[in-house]
């Protein structure tokens, strides 16, 4: 993120924050990822007279929204005016991926910040929205891949995240260069994947890099626009030939 956005995003939480100590009620960020949820809390936990919680469908959700209230209140997962829709579809025979769902969305108009996780299923997708952009996709449905899509709501209590299987790849690299990494992980070249780094395509921990020397470490997750993410699951020792092991996680 760049330094600009970075305080841009900290002046609307100082906002939100002025109003609930101001006129006494609760306030709800948009959506955040993991990168943006730290930089939020490290400011409100400074803070005195407040209380706040972050909510996003369920207790596994990356992306979510925090509720802030005054002291007095107790955060809860109504306040953070969230939906969980589910859209269904005669797609039995149409491979699918995670941007295939968010770019539905967002061809009906919706902004990124109102949408949280979205999990693509054997018939659909499910996606968790804020209150009043679902509303919207009740009436007005989106198409995936041409195909048109059902919406209905699921009740938070009543559903769990689809489980997102991986991909291991066993592998070595010369060293733990993002570069190296990410073509490794997504089986392009680094010719590719420097051009990609460089163009703000790549995200480790959710925040943008486009160092490609940025060193990485165990249990990064790296984020690549259109191809997925990967995780460093394990970082091993050296091979014979001198490089290092690593075995990946790659979800798509």
């Amino acid at each position: 993120m760049e330094t600009t956005d970075l305080k841009d995003f900290q002046k609307r939480l100082a906002d939100k924050v002025g109003q609930v100590l101001v006129k006494h009620r609760e306030e709800v960020t948009d959506f955040l990822d993991p990168f943006l949820l730290n930089v939020a809390f490290k400011y409100l936990v400074k803070i005195p007279d407040i209380k706040f919680a972050s909510f996003g469908g369920s207790k596994d959700t990356e992306r979510r929204r925090i509720v802030i209230c005054p002291e007095y209140l107790e955060p809860e997962f109504n306040m953070a005016k969230i939906t969980i829709l589910e859209l269904t579809g005669n797609i039995d025979y149409i491979k699918i991926n995670h941007g295939d769902c968010l770019g539905s969305l967002l061809g009906q108009g919706l902004k990124r910040e109102k949408v949280g996780d979205i999990y693509p299923t054997e018939r659909g997708f499910i996606a968790i929205l804020s209150n009043e952009v679902a509303q919207f996709i009740l009436v007005h449905p989106p198409q995936l891949k041409g195909l048109s899509l059902t919406p209905q709501i699921l009740e938070a209590d009543n559903w769990q995240p689809p489980f997102k299987p991986g991909k291991t790849i066993k592998t070595s690299v010369a060293s733990l260069r993002l570069d190296a990494l990410v073509a490794s992980g997504f089986g392009l070249s680094r010719t590719k994947v420097i051009g990609d780094i460089k163009g703000g395509k790549v995200k480790v921990n959710w925040q943008e890099i486009n160092n490609i020397s940025f060193q990485c470490k165990e249990k990064d997750v790296i984020s690549f626009r259109g191809q997925g993410r990967v995780v460093i699951a394990q970082i091993g020792g050296e091979t014979r030939k001198g490089r290092i092991a690593v075995e990946l996680l790659r979800f798509k």
